[in-house]
């Protein structure tokens, strides 16, 4: 991938303009080369204005995710070392999987498209070509299988607070790991380890957004995506979303390697949705009627069932 088109990405603004000759001094590189790069950046769906004696500006960003704004953010990341990016695949679990011998360290794959998405309990995730964003995110924290809960607490409250400041959109969680928009599941996650000795090894943790309006997630009647939910004329950013969800990811994982969930359980509270509503459990094959009480220190749900039972809910397929 082309250093010189993630330099120019980094300097190409939306609010200004900069010239051929500017670009072409700073990067100590020809104007063909800042011509040919710019060129292959509209390639990748930016909408590049070029204006005689002003130069360059950044009109618009892809309605989907750049392996260039991509690469940039991998390189200035705290956390994760380098990304795959694929047109189309199976599942990027299944990549990050196959890529944890020859890989160290934390990565991220996207792609553009799944053909066999999956989430929790073996569903599928409907993943459309460029109509969502689909990624699996690769951590090595050596922790106690124990706390894994935790980790999807964490998770899904920077996915949740990433949400809300890249579109202006007020999401909430549906515990543990599924994202809610007016009442329709906007988002979702799928976590699973590689564990030895009662040791998590390394977390792949696959998350899928509907961003775009499709008429296949439409017809689910459970979901929304992004676009539907935004404010009218707001524009869709994936390279600002991704930016956001980086950081927030280093944020939040820090946090949660050297932190207890008490810390951020009640900003998670304050985001969550099952409170206050007829819940459906289903744990271990059986199903019952429940309410919502409290999340304990721990990060486990409690809940009273229809018998007046209370109940600590432990991992279960939760319906509103």
């Amino acid at each position: 991938m082309s250093n010189l088109k993630q330099e120019i990405l980094k300097l190409l603004k939306s609010d200004q303009f900069i010239s051929g000759q500017e670009m072409a001094d700073r990067l100590d590189v020809s104007r063909t080369a800042i011509w040919k790069s710019i060129n292959a950046l509209k390639t990748e769906g930016y909408s590049i204005e070029s204006v005689t004696r002003k130069g360059y500006h950044l009109r618009e960003h892809p309605r989907y995710i750049s392996p260039t704004a991509l690469e940039v953010l991998v390189q200035d990341s705290a956390l994760f070392s380098h990304m795959e990016y694929f047109e189309t695949t199976e599942s990027t679990q299944i990549e990050a999987f196959q890529k944890l011998e020859s890989r160290d360290g934390a990565y991220i794959v996207v792609a553009l498209e799944q053909t066999k998405g999956r989430g929790r309990f073996s569903r599928e995730w409907f993943s459309p070509k460029n109509r969502g964003l689909y990624l699996s995110i690769v951590l090595r924290p050596n922790i106690p299988i124990t706390e894994i809960i935790r980790f999807n607490l964490f998770i899904s409250l920077a996915l949740s607070k990433t949400l809300d400041q890249a579109f202006g959109v007020k999401s909430g969680i549906k515990w543990p790991n599924d994202i809610y928009i007016s009442n329709r599941k906007v988002s979702g996650f799928l976590t699973e380890v590689v564990s030895e000795s009662n040791v998590i090894n390394a977390i792949i943790c696959g998350i899928g957004i509907n961003i775009f309006k499709d008429e296949g997630v439409s017809a689910l009647g459970t979901a929304t995506d992004i676009e539907s939910e935004m404010e009218p004329g707001r524009k869709v950013d994936l390279d600002d979303f991704m930016k956001k969800l980086i950081h927030n990811m280093e944020v939040y994982y820090d946090r949660f390697i050297n932190e207890p969930f008490s810390c951020i359980r009640d900003e998670w509270k304050s985001r969550a949705i099952v409170f206050n509503k007829d819940l459906r459990i289903t744990e271990t094959g059986e199903s019952y009627m429940a309410k919502a009480l409290d999340i304990d220190s721990d990060g486990f749900l409690e809940v009273l069932d229809e018998t007046g039972e209370i109940r600590r809910v432990v991992s279960a397929d939760i319906e509103l």
